[in-house]
């Protein structure tokens, strides 16, 4: 009986065996296997060119996208929009591509998805540009500005309490005016350059009006810059440390800035500081030799001004009656300068080192002069009006009192001959070196 279930469970191996070796290879069904999507890799056309900006032309902007894998999706659904989370803009996309309507100037937000044969979706991150009509891209110009009011004069003000700075854009061919921003501070911005046919043009600043600080007003300096910003091209800023003071607070008084050469939508800038550009208020209209009389209609004048350094500087004041009145040989004489408030005509001369003499063979302390007055562009040929003194620390004094005067008068024009009527109070007699 043992020997019978053996034989049995032999035969039934063996039947089993023969089962296996008739199975074919090629009888075996082929795996599919899917490949996941990878993440699109999203750009636009034409691509960025600057900081997420696209340049286009026409009115549409393409947004292209790439994904790998075979997850046999034959269509993609688009996201686009001004908002942040954009919103459906299209679905059923068959090719890895969509133009979209655009307008100059505004940014959008976009993304793309889809979903695979095994239900498996992938999205793209949100993408952002901001669309520039590359024909003719604006051009921004902001001022803005920094002062030392707190060093000046102790007040910790922004800027925009202490003066009203107005931007101005100009013709460089004769400087005339195309633009006047003010919007009644320290800072402006324009957006016209777009507009302006091709050419040179200079940025100017003048200031509108400064804080009044009574008692404590000193002169306040101003710190200025100019950044310019054109979508996709330029971003940049010049800056000015100290470019001017708010001394004078008038329309003559300008200073340029820089200059921008204009061809199509192409801007060159470039910093080109001059701080005089008003015909009234250039010193160098100041350079010359005066006429007319210094301390007594009978002594002629002898002044002379001259640009020195870049700075307008006077000599001759005082010389004719220092030696024949008052009897010292100049052996030396200092180019001064002179303040001139053009808004409001004044002049301040600050005390300096004038000339060195000597009397009777002695070296003498050094004179310093000082003084004040007016001065009038409007005419032909500028004409001043000055009251002075000569002080001699460590020696006389101050002079004019020696001859019984507050002061000696000075009154000159360059025009070449004429002279001023003005007959005040002059010196008529000169003693001949009272201090002795």
């Amino acid at each position: 009986m043992k020997r019978k279930y053996i034989i049995i469970v032999i035969m039934l191996v063996f039947s089993g065996m023969l089962t296996m070796q008739g199975c074919k290879k090629e009888d075996q069904p082929t795996p599919v296997v899917y490949k996941a999507f990878t993440v699109p890799t999203c750009t636009t056309s034409p691509a960025p060119s600057q900081a997420g900006t696209v340049l286009f032309s026409g009115t549409t902007v393409d947004l292209v996208w790439s994904s790998e894998g075979s997850g046999n999706a034959d269509n993609w659904t688009v996201y686009f929009g001004t908002g942040k989370a954009p919103a459906l803009y299209q679905s059923g996309v068959t090719a890895q591509k969509l133009a979209v309507e655009v307008v100059d100037g505004q940014t959008y937000y976009w993304k793309v998805e889809t979903v695979d044969a095994r239900g498996i979706k992938t999205s793209s991150a949100v993408n952002k540009f901001t669309a520039v009509n590359g024909t003719n891209p604006k051009m921004k110009v902001s001022l803005a500005t920094t002062t030392d009011i707190a060093t000046a004069i102790g007040l910790d003000l922004p800027a925009d309490e202490v003066v009203d700075l107005r931007l101005f854009i100009l013709k460089k061919s004769d400087l005339s005016e195309v633009a006047l921003i003010d919007v009644g501070y320290a800072h402006e911005d324009y957006t016209g350059f777009a507009d302006l046919p091709d050419g040179e043009y200079v940025l100017a600043v003048d200031i509108l009006s400064t804080i009044d600080a009574g008692d404590v007003n000193e002169p306040i300096m101003l710190s200025l810059s100019l950044a310019f910003a054109q979508l996709g091209v330029i971003d940049s800023t010049l800056y000015f440390p100290n470019v001017m003071n708010n001394v004078n607070a008038c329309d003559i008084y300008r200073t340029n800035l820089a200059t921008v050469v204009k061809v199509g939508a192409n801007y060159a800038v470039t910093s080109t500081v001059s701080e005089w550009t008003s015909p009234v208020a250039d010193p160098t209209a100041l350079v010359g030799t005066w006429s007319g009389w210094d301390a007594d209609p009978s002594y002629p004048s002898e002044v002379v001004s001259e640009m020195i350094s870049d700075k307008l500087k006077f000599t001759g004041v005082g010389r004719a009656w220092m030696f024949n009145d008052w009897g010292e040989v100049i052996t030396a004489e200092y180019p001064f300068s002179m303040n001139f408030n053009y808004c409001a005509g004044t002049i301040i001369i600050p005390s300096q080192k004038v000339m060195s003499t000597t009397w009777n063979g002695d070296v003498q302390p050094d004179y310093y002069i000082f003084g004040e007055g007016t001065f009038d562009l409007s005419g032909e040929y500028p004409v001043m009006s000055i009251q002075y003194d000569f002080n001699q620390p460590g020696g006389g004094g101050t002079i004019a009192r020696y001859f019984g005067l507050p002061y000696f008068e000075l009154e000159i024009s360059l025009a070449p001959v004429k002279r001023s009527t003005n007959t005040g109070s002059k010196v008529s007699a000169f003693p001949i070196h009272p201090k002795r």
